[in-house]
């Protein structure tokens, strides 16, 4: 029996709101340290686990209802992204930081970058692996790539300003780019190997946080005084206001026509900015709120009907879940979807910079060597 009915509020620009926590909720893990920074993709779900006394990349299997641990070096590895049957996270055993990627149906661990400076936050899509790597002279940060079947490490951007914290569909890479004034998200076509401006204010605001699916892009946006959520639609080179409030939405993932975000409304702490999770079916028109408990909500992950966040409700963080209902998650059959929509393969873009936010907070080493 439902421990809660659905609750519908007419709000601004006539958003439906829909609570849907209660009886789709679940928990993930228990452990007594933190477990966060989570992803998923299909039936398993990953995250960053600091119970060995380093951090850590566990795992979970929803189908079968078993947790297993991915990595077992004493140092520290963190921030994982998940496709398929490969989970890549960044590691520091060899002092810098290094993209490291394991596959889960051959068990076997596998070693992608090599070079002396720091690899950080990588983002995977079929057999391309991107990530942001910082000069260690400059400290200069651009986006890199490696193909995973011809074993080939690219380059993607070369402007001297910072370029940052990738998200990758299909042949299409997105990033923070501060080469303005402010910061901007740009673009790249891994295809056609040419470079595009998405957002270019020439303003004193920024455009960050960038997540992909298909041909719809997403990010946070400040221009109205208050963190927003736009959107910007690949095919038609339309942009679209998401989220109109006070309060400060940031930190948006997208999977089809959903998307999540940090919801600030400083409802509970006042002095915390992040306090729940909300969202949006783009084509429904319909808002909803998925946490509502007095407590810090992480950056989400989302895989289809399937939603994972790390949790602070016991005063540390742990890993839970809700299914979507129906009403929310169901995608309305289009006459032409985009072409990246027609593909059998199922996935999702997002961006680890709210996930780096986590952290921080946590006082967990994602930037430093804590184990030498």
């Amino acid at each position: 029996m439902k421990s809660k009915s659905i609750i519908i509020i007419i709000i601004g620009m006539f958003y439906i709101t829909f609570f849907v926590q209660g009886s789709y909720e679940f928990q993930i893990t228990a452990n007594e340290s933190s477990q966060v920074a989570p992803d998923i993709y299909g039936d398993i779900m990953v995250w960053t686990d600091d119970r060995n006394g380093n951090e850590d990349i566990y795992g979970y299997d929803l189908t079968t209802k078993e947790e297993f641990q991915i990595t077992t070096d004493p140092h520290d590895q963190g921030i994982p992204a998940i496709y398929g049957d490969i989970v890549v996270w960044e590691d520091y055993r060899n002092v810098y930081a290094d993209i490291y990627g394991y596959n889960l149906k051959t068990k076997e661990e596998f070693q992608i970058t090599t070079d002396e400076d720091n690899q950080m936050c990588p983002a995977i899509y079929g057999d391309i692996v991107v990530w942001m790597g910082m000069d260690s002279e400059s400290y200069n940060l651009d986006i890199y790539g490696y193909n995973l079947k011809t074993k080939e490490e690219f380059q993607i951007t070369t402007d001297p300003d910072f370029q940052r914290f990738p998200a990758i569909y299909g042949d299409i890479v997105v990033w923070e780019d501060d080469r303005k004034i402010s910061w901007d998200i740009y673009g790249y076509n891994l295809k056609t190997k040419e470079e595009f401006p998405i957002t270019e204010s020439w303003r004193d605001h920024d455009e960050q946080s960038s997540a992909i699916y298909g041909d719809i892009v997403v990010w946070e946006d400040d221009r109205n005084d208050s963190w927003d959520i736009y959107g910007y639609n690949l095919k038609t080179k339309e942009e679209f206001q998401i989220t109109r409030s006070i309060r400060d939405e940031q930190g948006p993932v997208i999977y089809k026509d959903v998307v999540l975000w940090f919801d600030g409304s400083g409802r509970y702490e006042p002095i915390d900015p992040y306090d729940d999770i909300y969202g949006i079916n783009l084509v429904k028109n319909k808002e909803f709120r998925i946490t509502t408990n007095e407590a810090y909500a992480g950056r989400p992950a989302i895989y289809k009907n399937v939603v994972v966040w790390a949790d602070f409700r016991s005063g540390k963080g742990d890993i839970y879940g809700i299914i979507l209902p129906d009403i929310v998650s169901q995608t309305e059959e289009t006459e032409n979807p985009p072409e990246t929509m027609k593909s059998k393969e199922e996935s999702k873009g997002g961006t680890c910079s709210g996930t780096l936010f986590i952290l921080l907070i946590l006082g967990m080493s994602v930037h430093s060597k804590r184990n030498q």
